[in-house]
């Protein structure tokens, strides 16, 4: 029997009956201070019963009641219900499978694009594929360029399988990744992109160019439109830093890592894709890493139900609170997600729940802030006590991952039949069994169902072929903003909102150049409360929280004060790069 993480998380630890990290690479026998927690949180802060309006139920009653007002409102019209979920856990049938239910329902869904499907959609408009180097590929580089990825912190694994490289890290500010590294760049918030038009600049000027491009003359001209001056000023580099950086990399053909929190930023996409092209212009075939999760050929449409139905509408991750507000929606269902802590504009669903304009019913292991807040609580399985399939973003490892605690709770596999059967009475999409719609859906990646319950653990042997690159599209992007800017990085003990049972409530800290005290932060579209506390490793004009503490001193989502605004690429949310300003209050 193995184990395997399914967390937002690049590493996806394997673990054995005793909960050990096996000693395979890349997991190599250790792993976080979450994965550590994990059994500790198992019987913390649970959902033991199901809840309506802080009644404690039976099952059969709070499936009834679900059901019923899903009837009531798909009556009216289906796509007025809404189910937002996402990455709390990546197992198949955790995340993937029960979508099924609300799409034969005709229900309207998000567009799944807050974390990482701006730089998928920007990288594969060039190569055809986001697919880039595997694990067993990170110890060939003597040289690595960490873009915008806290790997120190946020994954460890790959940090320590170039451990031997020399590592170069661009990020907004001193982070760990920063000052561990060989070398550091602080780059503007939102400048990425000018940074990454300047080395290939300096590339093209010196001739250093020697990549299968298609399009070199067009990018040729294009960053000629762009001096010098105006790249260090936007990207807040000076030139002979930019100049030194494309020498690196001519010189030292580093590995390049981009991260997810660039395509979450102003102008994010463009850097991402240019970022993409700079080993590409050099003769490197897949001499980036961004998320690999893309092309295992995994059919995550088919795991939806896709094939037979569709949502009745789907509306953007940075749009969904705003959305709420408009009523849009009469009933939200969630699972695998915390929007009240995670969305944009989450004080708008926060209200509308409150007010009564919005029916919420949450399926969740703990209480999270929008279990909480629900007319409906049903209680779920943890990642321990059940059965699922598990994919990485990074390793190429698919994992049969079985149960070693007793379940509470009902799985999302009982809960779609369940709740189908109740309200759609037979349909095909409900009636396949949930193995078998892993076997076809897996198919793609040259492992069978078979073959994966008798080993456990087996690499996936699809790979994609990427196309000629292309340099277009061409970026079209926007100076940096001038106000402070506020951004958010990961912290070492929780992943996103989980782990407040085991490591306690963060308290929700904005890290400054030079403010400190309790202060309100407003942006255009929000205001909260919070301390601020002066960090040395804080540039002037940038500011920052982790996204584990994402609620302000009086309750309030500190997402409020994120807008509808999206990326070019892949729709997702900017995050990181909204103009704030701050005053002290006593």
């Amino acid at each position: 029997m193995v184990l395997a993480c399914p967390r937002d998380c690049y590493d996806t630890c394997i673990f054995d009956s005793n909960y050990r990290p096996l000693n395979m690479f890349p997991v190599n026998g250790f792993t976080c201070a979450r994965g550590r927690a994990d059994l500790r949180r198992n019987g913390v802060n649970r959902i033991e019963s199901p809840m309506i309006e802080g009644r404690e139920v039976s099952l059969e009653e709070a499936l009834d009641y679900v059901s019923r007002i899903i009837m009531e409102v798909r009556k009216r019209d289906p796509s007025r219900i809404i189910h937002v979920d996402y990455d709390g856990n990546q197992g198949l049938l955790t995340w993937y499978y029960p979508a099924r239910l609300w799409n034969a329902l005709g229900a309207s869904q998000t567009d799944y694009s807050i974390c990482s499907a701006e730089g998928h959609a920007a990288i594969a408009a060039h190569y055809g594929t986001s697919f880039g180097a595997l694990p067993s590929e990170f110890p060939r580089y003597g040289a690595a360029v960490f873009w915008g990825v806290p790997a120190s912190v946020s994954f460890i694994h790959g940090w320590a399988a170039l451990r031997k490289a020399h590592r170069v890290v661009i990020d907004v500010r001193m982070s760990d990744a920063a000052k561990k590294a060989d070398e550091s760049l602080i780059v503007r918030p939102g400048g990425d992109v000018f940074l990454a038009i300047g080395v290939i600049k300096e590339l093209i000027k010196s001739g250093r160019v020697v990549g299968d491009v298609e399009g070199l003359e067009d990018l040729r001209r294009f960053v000629d439109g762009y001096g010098e001056a105006e790249l260090s000023e936007y990207s807040g580099v000076g030139w002979d830093k930019v100049r030194w950086l494309a020498e690196y990399y001519s010189e030292r053909r580093p590995l390049t890592l981009i991260g997810f929190a660039l395509g979450r930023s102003v102008n994010g996409g463009d850097a991402i894709a240019l970022i993409s092209l700079i080993p590409a212009l050099l003769g490197m075939e897949r001499g980036f890493y961004y998320s690999n999760s893309m092309g295992w050929g995994i059919d995550f449409n088919y795991l939806r139900g896709m094939h037979a139905s569709r949502p009745g509408r789907v509306v953007g991750m940075a749009e969904v609170g705003y959305e709420v507000e408009k009523g849009s929606f009469d009933l939200m269902f969630v699972w695998n997600a915390n929007p009240l802590h995670s969305l944009p504009g989450a004080d708008r669903i926060r209200e509308a729940v409150e007010e009564g304009r919005l029916r919420l019913v949450v399926h969740d292991p703990h209480w999270s802030e929008t279990a909480k807040l629900a007319n409906v609580v049903l209680p779920a399985p943890t990642f321990l006590e059940k059965v699922d399939v598990i994919y990485s973003y990074w390793h190429e490892y698919l994992i049969l991952s079985e149960p070693r605690e007793k379940p509470i709770g009902i799985p999302e596999t009982a809960l779609v039949r369940e709740v189908g059967r109740r309200v759609l009475g037979s349909h095909p999409l409900i009636e396949e069994d949930p193995m078998h719609a892993v076997d076809v859906a897996i198919r793609g990646t040259g492992v069978t169902l078979a073959e994966l319950m008798e080993r456990k653990v087996v690499p996936i042997r699809h790979r994609p072929n990427p196309r000629r690159p292309t340099v277009h599209p061409l970026p079209k992007p926007s100076p940096p903003p001038l106000d402070a800017t506020l951004v958010f990085t990961s912290h070492p003990l929780y992943t996103n909102s989980q782990f407040k049972e085991i490591y306690g409530r963060p308290e929700p800290i904005l890290y400054t150049h030079d403010v400190e005290g309790i202060v309100e932060v407003e942006s255009k579209f929000g205001k909260v409360k919070v301390k601020a506390v002066k960090d040395v490793g804080t540039p002037s004009g940038v500011v920052w929280m982790h996204k584990s503490a994402l609620i302000d001193l009086d309750g309030r989502p500190i997402n409020s004060l994120i807008g509808p605004e999206k990326g070019r690429y892949g729709g997702t949310p900017l995050l990181n790069g909204v103009s704030v300003k701050i005053r002290r209050v006593e």
